[in-house]
């Protein structure tokens, strides 16, 4: 019982840490590049679990010799990614719901995967979650299905179903057994690796002020190596723990969607002689799309 509570503890600090790089983020994106930001990221969390291997002398490179670290490397890449880019149209409060609806794909593909049983809880999970998703990204308005709020709201949603290729991957990887803390290391090194292509193509844009570079450090150092790999580490200790938290969560990202949804006013008329305040958490569509920053 004792074990089993200090997991969950572990698991809840790493959900604050991981909850912490939404608004993180979106604060970062505003004066770094966003692919620019998932290499940045990427590679501090692997230089911080290279140097906890070390202190721990467990560092082998062995790990990196596995195809399916560079598989999950790639995929992990690609959600963050889709997440910084569609942070730059969205707010954090809307991809910190968006993309974690990936536990509903979680729950379909552990199924397809790995056999696991779909109960009458899971199936409501699936249900109300998905509902969720549809209330946050449309607020049940078609009219909304062409702004550019809503194609942030597509690609973070993206992101978490990418991810949900990355919880099953990794479950089947720490399934093998091994160390948890040199798989989360080498993860992050080989996402790092691909999230630098891309950079080769949009010329390495570094941030422009210290602020950027600030938010960069505290992004790749605090909230991506431990919350990881305490996640990667609960999947050894707690079996199966969507079994009975599936329906709950969906009926929260359901209620996080009404909330959000309610919660989001237009943006004040301008007063005479300035601007109108626009809030720090209020995403304004672009004529062009998506543009490198």
């Amino acid at each position: 019982m004792g074990s089993t509570r200090r997991d969950y503890a572990l698991i809840l600090l790493a959900s604050v840490l991981w909850g912490t790089s939404f608004p993180g983020s979106k604060l970062t994106i505003g004066t770094v590049d966003p692919l620019f930001l998932t290499f940045a990221r990427m590679g501090l969390g692997a230089a911080v679990g290279v140097t906890v291997l070390f202190i721990l002398h467990r560092l082998d490179p062995k790990m990196f010799h596995e195809p399916i670290v560079w598989i999950l490397g790639a995929i992990n890449a690609i959600g963050f990614d889709l997440q910084n880019e569609g942070i730059t149209l969205t707010t954090a409060s809307r991809t910190a719901l968006l993309v974690n609806v990936n536990i509903v794909f979680i729950v379909i593909f552990m199924a397809l995967f790995f056999r696991e049983a779909i109960t009458r809880a899971k199936v409501a999970g699936i249900l109300i979650g998905g509902l969720g998703v549809l209330v946050l990204a449309t607020k049940l308005d078609p009219t909304t299905l062409s702004g550019g709020q809503f194609a942030g709201d597509v690609l973070v949603f993206l992101a978490g179903l990418t991810w949900a290729f990355y919880v099953a991957g990794t479950k089947s990887r720490v399934d093998r057994g091994g160390d948890y803390v040199a798989l989360t290391a080498a993860i992050l090194g080989t996402s790092a690796v691909f999230a630098a292509v891309p950079l080769f193509f949009v010329g390495w844009p570094l941030p422009r002020s210290g602020t950027g570079w600030i938010g960069v450090a505290y992004l790749g150092l605090v909230p991506t190596f431990v919350p990881l790999m305490l996640y990667v580490a609960s999947m050894r200790t707690l079996h199966d723990p969507l079994d009975s938290f599936t329906l709950a969560g969906g009926a929260l990202i359901l209620l996080g969607a009404y909330v959000v949804t309610r919660g989001e006013k237009s943006l004040p008329e301008p007063a005479a002689g300035g601007l109108a305040p626009v809030s720090p958490d209020t995403a304004l569509p672009e004529p062009d799309g998506l543009t490198r920053r």
